[in-house]
């Protein structure tokens, strides 16, 4: 069982900025059980989110843990789990990112490296995929 802070849902205060349409999509999606970001992304168990407006982002990247009846348990590195409703994703602009395991938003030339050893650079990121081409490798990229 995963504990978690439980926040009281806050109207969004600028849906405008992030979609009139996707909001009323998917606001109704969300409540049913399929979870989608602020933006209209489908989240997923293990997926990261970055908060875009109000103030988490400070938090830095939230990992998603639970999906569940159109609530999500988000991870927050340092701070603890929080549940969040389709308000809440709404108000604090959630939207799904790429990072590394540590929690660390992917951006295109960023070095990375496997726990393999293998060294890579980031050529282009998704809100659901990232292509990172590894040199030296016989050229192998990957799409991750």
């Amino acid at each position: 069982a995963v504990l978690a802070q439980v926040l009281g849902p806050r109207e969004p205060s600028n849906l405008s900025s992030m979609g009139a349409q996707c909001a009323g999509q998917c606001a109704g999606q969300l409540i049913t059980g399929s979870t989608r970001d602020a933006y209209g992304s489908w989240l997923d168990e293990t997926c990261w989110v970055e908060c875009t407006s109000n103030t988490l982002a400070t938090w830095g990247l939230a990992k998603v843990k639970v999906l569940q009846d159109g609530m999500g348990t988000f991870y927050f590195p340092g701070v603890g789990n929080y549940v969040y409703g389709a308000n809440d994703i709404y108000y604090y602009g959630m939207r799904r990112t790429m990072a590394d395991v540590t929690g660390v938003k992917l951006t295109n030339g960023q070095f990375v490296r496997t726990k393999e050893g293998r060294q890579g650079i980031v050529q282009e990121v998704t809100d659901i995929n990232a292509r990172i081409v590894f040199g030296g490798w016989g050229g192998q990229d990957g799409l991750y």
